[in-house]
């Protein structure tokens, strides 16, 4: 499953992973997540065990889970220079965690608004929020609150950010994607 696709309850499952030797076998079977609507390479690399959750839904459990970001492709959106690692999602809220990196001289083109809070921590670059002038370098902690406009923005310079929503990412799909899964 790419993390562009929809929550794909029938992914196949990865074999448990050998018991530590510094972890008892039985605290070692139990110790799962309860059942989870996870997506994103995080999730999709990690599905153990098939799961419910409380309404019946299809789930899945998971173990403690490590990615190493740097060896995962970045992915195009519909946006002319921008690209993602999808890290992580919440299928039934819509909260997630993705890597984003805008080329230089890209950005949002307009004003906008999030359906959650928005999160940014920049991990290099230099990434302006245009009207107001706010200017994320390596080490800037950004939040926007669910509602309030901003943009457009640009990039300075190649930027990367690790992007954190905790629900939905828009209240409508915003004219600069023309995919439906860029907006999620």
């Amino acid at each position: 499953m790419t993390d562009s696709e929809i929550y794909d309850e029938g992914a196949p499952l990865v074999p448990a992973p050998l018991r530590p030797s510094a972890v008892d076998q039985a605290e070692w079977a139990e110790n799962l997540s309860e059942p989870s609507r996870y997506g994103g390479v995080a999730a999709d690399r990690s599905r153990e065990q098939l799961a419910s959750t409380d309404d019946g839904r299809a789930a899945h459990r998971f173990r403690e889970i490590l990615v190493q970001t740097a060896d995962l492709d970045w992915v195009d959106k519909t946006l002319e220079g921008l690209t993602h690692k999808a890290l992580w999602r919440d299928e039934d809220t819509g909260a997630s965690i993705s890597l984003v990196k805008f080329a230089a001289g890209s950005g949002i083109p307009s004003r906008h608004s999030h359906a959650s809070n928005q999160f940014m921590f920049c991990l290099g670059g230099r990434y302006t929020y245009v009207p107001t002038g706010i200017t994320l370098t390596q080490g800037s902690f950004y939040w926007n609150p669910k509602g309030s406009l901003h943009g457009p923005t640009f990039a300075e310079e190649e930027s990367v950010l690790l992007e954190v929503y905790d629900g939905p990412h828009y209240p409508t799909q915003p004219d600069w994607y023309t995919s439906t899964d860029d907006a999620r």
